[in-house]
């Protein structure tokens, strides 16, 4: 027989302050009370039921829920309940835990098989139980992290002075020359961080970046741990990114633009200890606000990698308009495997997807 069946609201034993959920149901069967600690995954908004059992117990013995003499079962619910797991756990002269089977506690608790296949996050009780300690304790409990007051406010800097992308693509449908497109970018280069960076919000961007005897258009400093550096060139939009005759080949301005890019790089990977301590020298300078290379930085600020560890380089050449998409991303595939590293050609078109502005 059933005699208990509640939501039990558990403290950490560090803090004292209650954080955790378990759902709790007593039983009165054939060898005595029988009580079932069920752990509510994602309702339970602390340690779990194996973690905190003592704690669990405890409390429910010490608030005169439980009264002894009693034995514990811990609970996790699978997706079907016959895969659910059951261990009976003692406490003397230590917590220990002893696996037992879904027939043997259907017959401590008396055989009430309903019990064990009832979901406690489908069980409609049980969950507005739940959401009402936690909305006590936290208000915002599901609500997304809210980052730092300055996080929001680069946020907000950045979004005011944000171009559309329907901007940019009039540019594009008009087809700009590559100066034209280069001149609004210039403006705002969050739109660079905003396709390439990951961890997303976690960049810093760069126009006329140096590079060996050069320069690239643009660049974009991102990662974690090991920084990423993303070097892109940029050819306008006055062409197809696929000449239209019986070769196929990509538009010569293309084909030049990534020339430049791996010859600057072979210059670069002769000596790549020198240009990756020179990069860092220049993410820091763009940190602490220097406006290096018109160094332009992401909400976050500080970058989260590690100035000692190696960096990844990748290159990017957009230009051109796109007439075949399903040929030229086998082209473009094809392009990129042959050389190392792989320089990857976009067209406008195609690079347009990246953006998630309006």
């Amino acid at each position: 027989m059933k005699i208990l069946d509640i939501v039990h609201s558990f403290h950490n034993n560090l803090s004292r302050v209650s954080r955790g959920l378990c759902r709790v149901r007593s039983f009165i069967g054939p060898e005595g009370q029988m009580v079932l600690l069920t752990d509510l995954g994602e309702k339970n908004d602390g340690q779990s039921v194996t973690i905190a059992v003592e704690m669990i117990t405890r409390s429910l013995i010490e608030q005169g829920i439980i009264i002894e003499p009693v034995t514990f079962i811990e609970h996790y619910e699978r997706g079907e309940s016959k895969d659910d797991t059951f261990d009976v756990v003692t406490f003397s002269p230590t917590t220990q835990w002893q696996k037992t089977t879904r027939a043997s506690v259907l017959n401590l608790i008396g055989g009430h098989e309903e019990e064990i296949a009832d979901r406690s996050q489908k069980n409609p009780r049980i969950s507005y139980q739940a959401d009402q300690i936690r909305y006590r304790k936290n208000p915002f409990a599901d609500s997304r992290y809210q980052d730092s007051n300055s996080v929001i406010t680069r946020r907000l800097e950045i979004a005011e002075g944000m171009i559309s992308k329907v901007d940019i693509e009039a540019l594009v449908n008009n087809g700009s020359i590559e100066q034209n497109i280069q001149r609004v970018l210039k403006q705002d280069l969050s739109v660079f961080g905003e396709a390439y960076a990951k961890p997303d919000d976690e960049y810093i961007c760069f126009s006329e970046f140096p590079l060996a005897d050069g320069a690239v258009d643009f660049a974009v400093f991102t990662g974690r741990s090991r920084m990423d550096i993303i070097l892109i060139e940029v050819k306008g939009a006055e062409f197809n990114l696929v000449n239209a005759d019986h070769y196929r080949e990509f538009n010569h301005k293309i084909s030049q633009a990534a020339g430049q890019i791996r010859g600057r790089l072979g210059i670069i990977f002769r000596d790549l200890n020198t240009f990756r301590k020179s990069a860092h020298q220049i993410r820091a300078r763009a940190e602490k606000g220097e406006k290096i290379h018109n160094a332009f930085v992401g909400p976050y600020g500080e970058l989260q990698v590690d100035p000692d560890k190696d960096i990844n380089i990748r290159t990017v050449v957009v230009g051109g308009r796109t007439k075949d998409d399903h040929e030229e991303s086998i082209k473009r595939q094809d392009y990129e495997s042959r050389f190392t590293p792989p320089i990857r050609i976009e067209s406008w078109d195609t690079w347009l997807r990246r953006l998630q502005r309006s």
